[in-house]
């Protein structure tokens, strides 16, 4: 990977950058790149995903300055990072709670079916689908799919509405030289 290398050189010990400088490189050319497809991977297999995790941890190792024989996990503690796997399942939360937002998205229903739940669970080795993986991580929060906010992308453009008026004429008073009470009006 292009970007590991890239960080290779930037973490070098003597000339190299300090850890939140080579964190956020992490975070902007990796951990993006890990990220990315995340909701299609992760109905990939967990060996196959698995695969992704010594990336993470050799970037953070490069981050943090650690030794190769430091534990995974005290990196994650260390530089404040979710282990991938972790990462994956919160990325899938996120995304069907977004689908769920919007009552008009075409994947709302495909993502919810309760038709496949009896398959699935006569089949304890298939890997199920996005909405089932999803349903055990939400219930374990307590979440109830009638609590989602629906939104719609409004009908009318936005330079068309009207415009809001704003008084900024407390703008122009020192806060040091005004009597409270005249803010709270």
């Amino acid at each position: 990977m292009k970007a590991l290398n890239l960080l290779r050189v930037v973490a070098h010990a003597k000339r190299g950058s300090d850890e939140a400088t080579l964190l956020h490189l992490y975070r902007s050319l990796i951990r993006s790149k890990l990220d990315y497809g995340t909701i299609v991977c992760g109905s990939a297999r967990k060996s196959y995903l698995r695969m992704l995790d010594p990336i993470q941890n050799q970037a953070l190792r490069l981050c943090l300055g650690a030794f190769r024989t430091s534990p995974a996990t005290s990196l994650h503690v260390e530089a404040n990072e979710m282990p991938m796997e972790l990462r994956r399942r919160r990325l899938a939360s996120q995304y069907s709670l977004k689908i769920c937002s919007n009552l008009s998205n075409p994947a709302r229903n495909c993502a919810f079916d309760e038709r496949f739940t009896k398959l699935f669970d006569k089949r304890p080795n298939h890997i199920r689908p996005l909405g089932l993986r999803v349903k055990t991580d939400l219930s374990a929060i307590g979440f109830k799919q009638k609590d989602i906010f629906t939104s719609s992308i409004s009908t009318v453009p936005p330079w068309l509405l009207k415009r809001l008026f704003v008084d900024l004429s407390l703008n122009s008073f020192a806060k040091a030289e005004t009597i409270t009470e005249y803010f709270k009006i």
